[in-house]
Parts: C-alpha cells; sequence; structure tokens
C-alpha cells in the first residue's frame, strides 16, 4: 500500500512538473519560428507536427504555413526586399505578369518542389479552422475575423509568388518582362491551353470575337502541361480565385510595409466584371469557375459544373485576358 502510494505521489510531482498543453504549444511555436531563423524547414515542420495538428490555432498555423513554404524555398526578406517592388498595378492586365519577373516565381515543372511546397503552405492557410469548403468568410467563422484577417495577408505574400510562378510556367513568360508566351519554356506556347471547346458560345467563339489576346491568336498554342488535365486546370482556378476572395474582403493600407498591395483592389473587381461581361455580351456559361474555391469540388466536378469546357472558357476570358 505504502509503495503504491509513492508511486502515486511521483506521478502527481512529475505531471505537476510537466507544461500544460498550451505552454506545449506555444513553446513549439517559438521552436519553430527559431528554426526558421536558420531555414531549418524540416525540423520546423517537425516539431510542429510533434503537438499535433491544431487546425484552429491562428499562430500554429501561420507557422506551419512558413515552413512549408520554407521547404519552396521561398522567402519573406526577399519577398519584401526584392519582389514585391516588381509587383506592376499600373492595371489589372499588369498584374499577373508582373508576378512572373518575381526572383521567387521559379517552377520548371507541374511537380517542382518550389511550387508544390509553396501550394501546400497557402492550402493549409486557406483551411485554416479546419473548413473543408474554402472561403475568407468560412474561415472568418471559424476562427474570428481577426485571425482570419492576419492569416490573410500572409496567404497573400504567398499567393502573390504562385501567381508569378502559374503564369510564368504554364504562361510562358518572360521572367524580365513578364509577358505572357515570351519565356523559355519548352512548348513555346503562347496560350495557357489548347482550346476545343466549339460550342456556339464556348472558348473558341469567344477568342474568335474578342481577337488576339497578347500571344494568344490561335486555338493550339497551350501548354501541354495544362492542357486538358483537370486538377492543374482546376489549381489555376481556385489559386486566382482565392486570391481574388482574399483581396475583396482584406483592407490593405497602402501607405504600411504593403507597397504596391494596397493598388490590388480593382483586379478583383475586374475579374467578377469579366465574368459577368462575357456572359452578357458573349453568352459564356462559365458554370461555378468564377466562384470555385475548392480544389476537390472543382475536380469532382459532381453537379456537372466544372467540366471542361467550363475551365477552358474560365482560362480564355480570366488567365488570357489579365496576363498579356
Amino acid at each position: 500500500m505504502q509503495k503504491t502510494l509513492v508511486l502515486l505521489f511521483l506521478l502527481i510531482l512529475t505531471y505537476g512538473c510537466g507544461l500544460s498543453t498550451e505552454e506545449e504549444l506555444d513553446d513549439a511555436i517559438t521552436q519553430a519560428h527559431r528554426l526558421l531563423s536558420s531555414n531549418k524547414c524540416g525540423e520546423a515542420i517537425a516539431v510542429l507536427n510533434g503537438v499535433g495538428q491544431q487546425t484552429s490555432n491562428a499562430d500554429w498555423l501561420s507557422a506551419y504555413a512558413s515552413a512549408q513554404a520554407c521547404n519552396a524555398p521561398w522567402k519573406v526578406v526577399t519577398f519584401f526586399a526584392t519582389d514585391l517592388d516588381k509587383l506592376s498595378t499600373a492595371s489589372s492586365t499588369a498584374i499577373v505578369g508582373s508576378t512572373a519577373t518575381f526572383t521567387q516565381a521559379v517552377m520548371t515543372s507541374p511537380s517542382d518542389g518550389a511550387y508544390t511546397n509553396l501550394r501546400a503552405a497557402i492550402n493549409t492557410l486557406l483551411a485554416a479552422g479546419g473548413i473543408t469548403t474554402i472561403s475568407y468568410a468560412n474561415r472568418a467563422a471559424a476562427i474570428g475575423t481577426s485571425k482570419a484577417s492576419n492569416l490573410a495577408i500572409q496567404t497573400l505574400y504567398l499567393q502573390l509568388t504562385q501567381l508569378g510562378q502559374f503564369s510564368r510556367y504554364y504562361g510562358n513568360a518572360d521572367q524580365t518582362t513578364g509577358t505572357k508566351g515570351t519565356g523559355t519554356n519548352p512548348s513555346s506556347n503562347g496560350c495557357y491551353i489548347n482550346y476545343t471547346d466549339n460550342a456556339a458560345n464556348g472558348a473558341q467563339a469567344y477568342l474568335t470575337a474578342v481577337g488576339a489576346l497578347g500571344t494568344c491568336d490561335t486555338f493550339v498554342e497551350g501548354n501541354p502541361d495544362l492542357t486538358g488535365n483537370r486538377a492543374r486546370l482546376c489549381e489555376g482556378i481556385v489559386l486566382m480565385n482565392n486570391f481574388i476572395d482574399i483581396l475583396t474582403n482584406v483592407t490593405l493600407d497602402p501607405t504600411g510595409n504593403n507597397g504596391n498591395l494596397g493598388d490590388l483592389d480593382e483586379l478583383g473587381t475586374s475579374i467578377e466584371t469579366a465574368c459577368a461581361d462575357a456572359n452578357t455580351n458573349y453568352g459564356v456559361d462559365f458554370g461555378g469557375t468564377c466562384t470555385v474555391k475548392t480544389q476537390s469540388i472543382c475536380e469532382n466536378n459532381a453537379d456537372n459544373t466544372y467540366n471542361i469546357e467550363h475551365l477552358e472558357r474560365y482560362y480564355a476570358v480570366i488567365w488570357e485576358g489579365l496576363h498579356q
């Protein structure tokens, strides 16, 4: 009996001297940031995984996404010191191309870790609160407006670089000028994809009606790694739509450290207008592509509003139209 009491006392003493769950979590986040300052990305991820997935803790999510981006490797110092100054907000058609000139907008294949790791970081932040249907409104409802807004700013930085990767690789953009179809991609593509949708009000009809959009002046000048690939096509759509979703829900102070980011608001309006105008003036049926922000919904196409022709129409109007 006495031995049992002694053992029980020791267990209580040990437990009492240990860190609480909250303290362990805070300690893991602090350790992760310390490791990230030394570019020890994998070790930071391991430390954060050690306390389990904390999908509703904004600080843990921010650190975890930073560690994933670190694997890209993406550096916040480079973003602010070098890349942000390259962002042009002179017009809605200048923004996407200018991101292709970012130093960190590197992508040599669809499986390039520079792209996939950055995409993983963005997805971590977009799903904050453990939500499965992605939107800023759902994140705000899950973790609160203030935390959702703070994470949105971090997401925006990563998205700008990912837009640059996507437009440089799939849009074959020149890394100096950002001009579509003039880069070094082996396919030498002038358009993002080949356009096979020949419906009366489809992608081909739209492109014929509006004329050349930069170097995209035929239906068969697309990037072979993107053409007809549903998953990758959806990646570009949800990337753009989530980017716009943040722009229209978060106020960016142009007088602060955000530089040109404060002038991005018009892009959100431009995309909404482009979808509406193409539908009104050219009869283009986009299905659900102009609003979808969840990759799985776009890919699974359960309600047939994300058929290949819908995806092609989005690219014809949005990606080709905004990147010239």
